[in-house]
Formats: structure tokens, C-alpha cells, sequence
């Protein structure tokens, strides 16, 4: 595929209140980012110096943190470093949440974000069994992303909702679902606000589910 022509489409997702947006990961960062994962996790003494687990929640395999400089790393000619596309991705989302809004919100809409702050990135690696509960991030927004996927989640052949994101939003009451559960794709990515509780639920088949997940700011 040329990128030369690669447009940032973003597909919203309203389930509740909270804005949920989805993009597409070129297929040069997700090639960037799994050769930087493999790596890593076939590198003990690596593997030991990124380890992020005792900062997360997750009772998953591995979860390392990413380094700055693949931030900076531009994987093809065609598109920019991968912090300018996320940051691409930011905009569009705030902008998108902003224009929803009243008039002073679709002013600073129409000048979009002057900085956006990135607090921390990591890699989550998850076989046969692991899970993440229920939780929420620090900073503005967060984002997940999937980079691989076992077979059995790709082709649902695990048992109903198994290998799943699902994202959790107020009380349960009659008539009114409070969850909104995802099925991982890879080179799906989805932004959120950082407040909003979310969970992975295990899944039993072979193979790897590898996610980029990162908390960030935006200054207007």
C-alpha cells in the first residue's frame, strides 16, 4: 500500500455520553512497533530494565514500557513520526468532542490543541488466561490499540465476549446498558477519556495479544 495518499479517517463511537473514537494504525507502525515488542521480549536483560507491571493493574504475561525515541521514528517516508500521528489522532478527537459543544467550545475547536503532553506508553503482551479488571488511566485521554491477536479472538472461536475490551460507563438500570464491549481487531486503535473504567477479559486459545496503550495531555 502507498501512504503517500494515507488520510486520518476517524469513526466515532457514542455507546454513552463519553466519545470514543477509532483509526486505523498504518501498517508500517504496527510492523514499527511489534519488531520493537519482539525484541524486547526475547531480550531477558531488556525485558527486565522495561518492565512497566509494577506501575499497571493487569495480570497479564508482560507489560513494557516504551521507550522515547520510537516515538520519533518514522517507519515510512510517507507518513510522520509516530508522535505526530498520534497527535494527529488527538486533535481529531478533541476537535470532534469539541464541536458537539456550545460556541466557546467550537472556538478553541476551530484552533485545535497547541501541545499535546505525553505521560507514559507501554506494550501489554497477553497469553491464555490473563486479564486486566476493571480500571481507569491518569492524564486526559488514553488510548488502546492492538498489534497482534490470537487466532481464536480473530476468528471467534472463543467463548462469547473472550479475548474482548469493554468499556464501562454509570449505573445498570432498566433499559439502559452501561457496557459497551469491543472485539480487538488488529490495527484497530481507540481513544477515550482517561476517567473512563474499562476491563479485558481473558481468553483460552494460543497465541499472543499484543496492545499499545498511552496516557496524554493536551494543552489548548
Amino acid at each position: 500500500m502507498d501512504y503517500k495518499d494515507y488520510k486520518l479517517r476517524g469513526k466515532v463511537h457514542m455507546p454513552f455520553s463519553p466519545i470514543l473514537m477509532e483509526f486505523d494504525i498504518p501498517t508500517p507502525y504496527i510492523d514499527m512497533l511489534n519488531n520493537y515488542g519482539d525484541k524486547i521480549s526475547s531480550n531477558d536483560k531488556k525485558s527486565k530494565q522495561l518492565d512497566w507491571s509494577h506501575n499497571l493493574i493487569g495480570n497479564v504475561k508482560q507489560e513494557h514500557t516504551i521507550e522515547n525515541h520510537i516515538w520519533q521514528n518514522k517507519p515510512d517516508e510517507h507518513l510522520p513520526t509516530f508522535f505526530n500521528w498520534i497527535g494527529h489522532c488527538t486533535n481529531t478527537y478533541i476537535k470532534t468532542k469539541l464541536n458537539d459543544g456550545d460556541k466557546i467550545d467550537k472556538d478553541v475547536a476551530k484552533k485545535g490543541i497547541k501541545k499535546m503532553l505525553l505521560h507514559k506508553s507501554w506494550l501489554v503482551n497477553s497469553i491464555a488466561g490473563d486479564f486486566n479488571p476493571p480500571h481507569m488511566h491518569s492524564g486526559m485521554i488514553s488510548a488502546a490499540g492492538w498489534l497482534k491477536m490470537p487466532p481464536s479472538v480473530e476468528k471467534d472461536e472463543e467463548r462469547e465476549q473472550a479475548g474482548w475490551i469493554e468499556f464501562i460507563h454509570g449505573t445498570p438500570h432498566m433499559l439502559v446498558d452501561f457496557k459497551y464491549p469491543i472485539k480487538p481487531s488488529v490495527g484497530k486503535i481507540f481513544f477515550f477519556p482517561a476517567w473512563l473504567i474499562h476491563e479485558v477479559f481473558p481468553f483460552r486459545g494460543k497465541g499472543l495479544r499484543r496492545t499499545i496503550s498511552f496516557n496524554l495531555s493536551v494543552e489548548f
